[in-house]
């Protein structure tokens, strides 16, 4: 019997998560132990292995009666965790990759490692599944001429890829998601990696991370997205050994052909001052680069290359996420980040955790947080960040102070995390004087972590508490409560953070009613508004306060929203396509708040 160390580091399961959406099963395959797996091989396939055809007549295998229980299984996604995969292991992952039943999306290794020929079997069943797949777009348009093939419209994202439909899913793909993470992947190992990617035009998310991957390797693996990946959306090199040219290399690369990309994660590469300037480059308008997520942590960057970073920024429109934790920041560089940052709209949300920040740099976003006028779009709503990581940073009271200062009129800012800030119980009082602030109908702190801040007592959390209570917005609050009595203060947090869970569902929820229980309402009266121009004008009095009353119990709407939403009830001509539209319709300028509400209490 496996013990709990063995059982959480893998098992191959073959008949777990089926789809509800295709009628035929869909399994993940994920292995972890060897001894498991050669198990299950024995199992599923009768026999020894040594008559198997050699690699390059591989396709052979499909019409081999004794794997035929194993090609009527359909595997989306494969994970390979701490296996050691030899020829035999190889030549069966190899027919289950190239079986037409497999349809694989996404394919997951981690900590595996290869004999020669289990590499070179394994690689190339890899570098097959395009020329299969596009032999069976052959088959199918020869099979069925009575309907035109379309491509199926896929969820994609970093970490799986699931058919909508049993059409969709026999469609041919390939594969969407590839992860080969702490491989040992070194620049020639690359080489073996490169004729891989060549092949897999379909390709979305590609994971390299932690391996020893250097200058080298990384310009023959992006020679070979360039020439095979067109269509790579998120990219993951962090924990390798770019250094500075590396980065050149990758800049370079996004600037050419690189321009699908949307997530970079290139943390932990050791990157220096040179780097951030050629990646810098990246970041200008001039660039047309669609990069919305770049994660730079734990770099060496310094204040002058957050400062290039921070210049960049100035009029880009598509980075919405910025990490530059642990990169040796300190207060000027804090202060020449964020001078740029004032007048960039677009960036949503910020970490620069570990910088060895103090109160003097908290001035700095102070400012930042204040020059909120400066940051407007053209409908006239104030941009700005909405989630901003300030850990482990030396702020202490004055810095919190000061941060909590900025915060007064805030509009934007939604999540703030201050973990490990050595904050103290006088700091707590400027917190709660923020929390206060948010007893109005304006949009205000939804997330707020205090963790780790081990120098707070009883006193600072009871002024938490006292804050939380007067507050309307707040969902969620994190914190290290490491004193006797603490159920009794938290009890009082978690009766503000119910309240508020359930006003934000209302603050959705009610102009969806308002508007279906309006129509229902005026059903009856539709020819005596048919010939308004304002549908409001014929609407008798004691509808309009019914709607209100039983609708807007808990006032979570404000007099124009309330106005749009009956403008919408009493149109029979106004149609939305979606709940989101309609809800951007009544909510206007309030819409990315409530959004991001129902997003937080449903995480």
């Amino acid at each position: 019997m496996l013990n709990k160390n063995q059982r959480a580091r893998g098992s191959l399961v073959l008949n777990a998560k089926e789809s509800s959406s295709i009628e035929h099963n869909t399994r993940v395959l994920d292995t972890g132990d060897e001894a498991l797996v050669k198990k299950i091989i024995r199992q599923i396939s009768i026999g020894d292995f040594a008559h198997l055809p050699p690699v390059r007549d591989i396709k052979t295998l499909f019409s081999n009666p004794q794997y035929q229980k194993l090609l009527q299984n359909t595997y989306h996604t494969l994970h390979l965790n701490h296996l050691s995969i030899d020829e035999v292991t190889a030549q069966v992952l190899s027919v289950i990759l190239l079986s037409r039943n497999c349809r694989c999306r996404n394919l997951q290794l981690q900590r595996c490692s290869f004999t020669d020929a289990g590499r070179k079997i394994f690689f190339s069943a890899l570098s097959m599944m395009a020329e299969h797949t596009i032999a069976e777009t052959s088959d199918a348009s020869r099979l069925d001429t009575r309907h035109q093939m379309t491509m199926p419209s896929m969820r994609v994202d970093s970490h799986a890829l699931v058919g909508c439909t049993e059409k969709e899913d026999m469609a041919p793909l390939g594969l969407y998601s590839l992860g080969l993470c702490q491989m040992g992947l070194t620049d020639r190992k690359c080489i073996w990696l490169c004729s891989v990617l060549e092949t897999q035009p379909y390709l979305r998310s590609l994971s390299l991370r932690d391996n020893p991957i250097e200058q080298a390797g990384i310009r023959h693996l992006l020679s070979a997205l360039s020439r095979g990946c067109r269509n790579l959306k998120v990219l993951d090199l962090s924990g390798n050994l770019l250094r500075s040219l590396g980065a050149s290399a990758l800049a370079q690369y996004l600037l050419e052909s690189g321009k699908s990309i949307e997530v970079l994660d290139i943390s932990s590469n050791g990157i220096t001052f040179d780097g951030a300037r050629e990646l810098a480059h990246v970041l200008i308008p001039e660039s047309n680069s669609s990069l919305k997520s770049l994660n730079l942590d734990m770099n060496q960057l310094e204040g002058s290359g957050c400062e290039l970073i921070g210049q960049a920024l100035v009029h880009n429109q598509t980075l919405q996420v910025l990490g530059l934790s642990q990169n040796n920041l300190f207060d000027n560089g804090c202060h020449s980040l964020f001078t740029y940052l004032s007048e960039n709209t677009a960036l949503q949300s910020l970490s620069i955790s570990g910088n060895f920040i103090t109160h003097v740099g908290a001035r700095a976003i102070r400012t930042y947080l204040q020059n909120r006028d400066k940051r407007v779009n053209p409908d006239g709503i104030q941009c700005g960040l909405r989630s901003l990581d300030i850990s482990t940073n030396s702020l202490g009271d004055e810095g919190i102070e000061a941060i909590c200062n900025g915060l007064e009129g805030n509009r934007h800012l939604l999540d703030l995390i201050a973990n490990n800030i050595e904050v103290t119980d006088g700091g707590m009082l400027s917190i709660r004087k923020v929390l206060e602030a948010g007893a109005t109908n304006m949009p205000s702190l939804l997330t707020l972590s205090l963790r780790h801040n081990h120098r707070l007592t009883r006193n600072g959390y009871e002024e938490l508490a006292k804050g939380s209570r007067h507050n309307q917005h707040i969902l969620r609050i994190v914190a290290d409560l490491h004193f006797a009595g603490w159920d009794e203060v938290w009890a009082k947090v978690e009766m503000a953070l119910i309240r508020n869970t359930i006003y934000a569902v209302e603050k959705c929820r009610v102009p969806l009613l308002m508007v279906a229980r309006g129509r229902i309402l005026l059903h009856s009266h539709t020819q005596q508004c048919q010939s308004s121009s304002d549908w409001t004008v014929r609407l008798p009095m004691e509808i309009i306060q019914m709607i209100l009353s039983a609708l807007d119990k808990y006032g979570v709407l404000s007099r124009e929203q309330q106005i749009r939403a009956l403008n919408i009830a009493c149109n029979p001509t106004k149609r939305c396509s979606s709940k989101s539209e309609l809800l951007a319709a009544v909510l206007d300028s309030d819409y990315l708040f409530a959004m991001e509400m129902v997003n937080t209490v449903y995480s």
